[in-house]
């Protein structure tokens, strides 16, 4: 059959989720097999753009905001525009410089001019320079072609308060704290009701108010939060309340990766506006952090400090705990010392669920059913000292509620999916602290739900394999789409060497093997001049290898309290300098360390390569994905985060098209078997050497290049 007979053929579509059929399949049923929605007769316009370029890059100029396309942004739009009109999965590699954000946005609009009935767009992200750029691209659509449409843009409940802004106690509390306030405020346990709230509804309806800013934001919108968080503030209403009630109309809802991934807040934000999972197309930005992100959803982590606190709490606001907490203190101290004595600091050591409840029912002589019930019967009291401290004029924290909840998950959260362990580590103030934690090991359990959306896209620059997040994440393969694009950035803008006499193999580690990287280092950086971030596989090699260095150029060394700012500043400040970090570190992902667009580094060396340290919990995802992926266990468990810490620490470098560096990996083994999971424009480009001498005149041939060039 003819490509021509063939497109005749299919007729009918599915509006609801996007799925073609024949005039012979229509006459069966005339309902759609997937989803039951009447199939109605495709138009003529959809029929040309199948079979045209032209028509399609007209659609896609409505909406397009920008005078031209960048490298490669209409394979991008097209590929969106194609997921999310016949209701599949796709993922996006699409690297820094190809507008990604836009790209969705513009293929949405278009998808939805041609199926008014596509549904909602939810676009995800996990920070707020993410956030800001959809909605600064949002208002330049409605700017470009004045389409109509209502975005609904969240930040956290906490950023959007107004208590908390005015409010010095409830400034630092953690998230968590402050839905537990958020809550009682409303409910008024705290002897008082939310202001805010209350004005933003009468009854369960909203009130005319906030009718009336509703009216507003949409006939002006979209509104930035920021933006949304003024108009509430001057009317006194609850800005995120406010926002929540506009999802009730709007066709784009932004937020981040919880509104889709937790059941709780999803239930919350888009079931109460009556949006059903089944009819959203969603878009993760940044999605090579979905699989650590969604295991985090179902982990967590408790220290002795806060069972410290707990108990000071208990003694303070005289509640019999029933030396409750005096015995899972003391019972974690043990476990510690063990944990110490065997392994040392900051290593993961696992244990049974059960050890943990064997030990507390033993010394307090409890049986375990008893022993659920004094959790459940300590969690209210702690919510009671939540209560009692906001009365003080104290911040509404409750240590005692944060233990049991801990202690619930614990008990709860079990099976294969799960490990339980004890770590000892060190804290800011130099003292020892034992942390029990859980661990999920199935991203899938979150991921999941993915699959239940009318179409999804997954998007990130550094989206290297895709059968990697098809599996992990648990996505329905059949409905999968994939499109790799490569750098629209000049390749002779980048110089990727290899430093062959060197490596961070556990097995070569010694304190030779520190002092020849570390005289390397110091070379390298003093040839390349600027400023250079280097980025170690773990904050003990860091600091090993740093107390060898001796450069005459300020130095900025990660540690676990640096902010992002003071980084951003340091760069700022000095022309030449050096950032020392770790990958998969606060400051080797997601962050721009840019002025006016511009990256300021000259270069980014990777010490090492950053595989997963080989601890017990490591050894636990290894045999969940051995049972799970077979054959695949080690590439996925290990290969694969290795080679996202080494894109994403890399990924610093360039970010404008106009930018030139150098990336120099310092391991052996990036020249060897690893090179070919590499990009095929990174295995191109890649120049390995053994002698430093080499290395260094590559630089400096490559700098020369960059003068003659400008």
């Amino acid at each position: 059959m003819s490509e021509n007979v063939e497109m005749e053929s299919l007729r009918y579509v599915c509006r609801r989720c996007g799925k073609s059929y024949s005039t012979e399949e229509y006459l069966k049923s005339r309902f759609c097999p997937n989803c039951g929605t009447l199939l109605t007769k495709k138009t003529s316009r959809e029929t040309a753009l199948e079979k045209g370029e032209d028509h399609f890059e007209g659609l896609v100029k409505k909406f397009f905001p920008h005078a031209e396309f960048r490298p490669f942004q209409l394979n991008a739009i097209k590929f969106a525009y194609e997921v999310m009109r016949d209701g599949r999965i796709g993922l996006l590699c699409s690297p820094c410089g190809t507008g990604k954000s836009i790209s969705v946005l513009t293929a949405y609009f278009a998808a939805k001019e041609l199926n008014p009935a596509l549904g909602r767009l939810v676009a995800l992200t996990r920070t707020k320079n993410q956030l800001e750029i959809y909605s600064r691209e949002l208002k330049n659509i409605k700017e470009h072609c004045g389409v109509n449409f209502v975005a609904s843009i969240f930040k956290s409940k906490k950023e959007m308060c107004p208590h908390a802004f005015e409010d010095p106690k409830l400034k630092d509390i953690r998230y968590r704290d402050f839905l537990y306030y958020c809550r009682g405020l409303k409910e008024g346990i705290f002897g008082k009701t939310c202001e805010y709230y209350e004005r933003t509804y009468d009854g369960r309806k909203p009130s005319w108010q906030a009718y009336n800013v509703i009216g507003k934001i949409k006939r002006v919108g979209p509104a930035l939060p920021d933006e949304v968080y003024e108009v509430c503030r001057e009317e006194e209403l609850c800005p995120y309340e406010v926002t929540r009630i506009l999802t009730w109309y709007a066709d784009i809802v932004i937020g981040n990766y919880n509104y889709i991934l937790v059941e709780a807040i999803r239930g919350s934000i888009l079931g109460r506006a009556g949006i059903r999972i089944r009819e959203v197309n969603c878009v993760f930005d940044e999605a090579h952090s979905l699989p650590y992100y969604s295991a985090g959803i179902f982990s967590d982590e408790l220290s002795s400090r806060s069972v410290h606190i707990a108990k000071k709490e208990a003694k303070t606001f005289e509640i019999d705990d029933y030396g409750f907490l005096d015995a899972l203190y003391t019972t974690m101290i043990e476990l510690g010392k063990k944990v110490f004595k065997n392994y040392g600091l900051d290593v993961e050591h696992i244990i049974e669920g059960e050890t943990l409840i064997e030990a507390l029912a033993k010394r307090l002589e409890l049986n375990h059913e008893r022993l659920l019930e004094i959790i459940q019967e300590l969690a209210d009291k702690g919510e009671v000292v939540r209560l009692k401290r906001s009365e003080m004029g104290k911040s509404p924290v409750s240590y005692l509620s944060r233990c049991m909840e801990f202690l619930a998950s614990w008990v709860s959260l079990t099976g294969s999916s799960y490990a339980k362990y004890v770590k000892v580590e060190v804290d800011r103030d130099g003292k020892k602290r034992v942390r029990l934690g859980i661990r999920c090991l199935d991203p899938s359990l979150a991921a999941s739900i993915i699959n239940d959306s009318r179409s999804a896209i997954l998007m990130s620059g550094t989206l290297w394999n895709m059968d990697y997040y098809m599996d992990v994440l648990g996505l329905d393969r059949s409905r999968c789409r994939s499109l790799e694009l490569p750098s629209p950035f000049p390749s002779e803008n980048r110089l990727i060497l290899v430093d062959e006499a060197v490596t961070t193999k556990f097995e070569k580690r010694n304190e030779i093997q520190w002092k020849r990287i570390a005289t390397h280092l110091n070379q390298i950086i003093q040839k390349v001049g600027g400023r250079v971030a280097v980025y170690f596989p773990s904050y003990e090699v860091m600091q090993d290898i740093a107390k060898l260095i001796e450069l005459d150029a300020p130095v900025l060394v990660e540690e676990k309290r640096t902010r992002i700012v003071d980084v951003l500043e340091f760069l700022q400040k000095n022309g030449k300098c050096a950032v020392f970090g770790v990958a998969r570190g606060k400051i080797s992902e997601g962050v721009d360390m840019t002025t006016e667009g511009r990256s300021m580094l000259s270069a980014v060396i990777i010490v090492g390569l950053p595989y997963p340290k080989k601890t017990e919990l490591q050894k636990a995802l290894y045999r969940y994905f051995k049972e799970k992926f077979g054959d695949k266990a080690l590439e996925y468990a290990n290969t694969i985060p290795c080679l996202n810490a080494l894109a994403q620490s890399a990924g610093r470098l360039q970010r404008s098209p106009e930018d030139r560096g150098v990336i120099v990996i310092m391991d052996r083994r990036a020249a060897g078997r690893f090179k070919r999971k590499l990009p095929e424009d990174w295995q191109r480009d890649m120049k390995a050497h053994f002698q430093i001498e080499k290395i260094l005149a590559r630089i400096d041939e490559f700098i020369t290049q960059g003068k003659q060039h400008n």
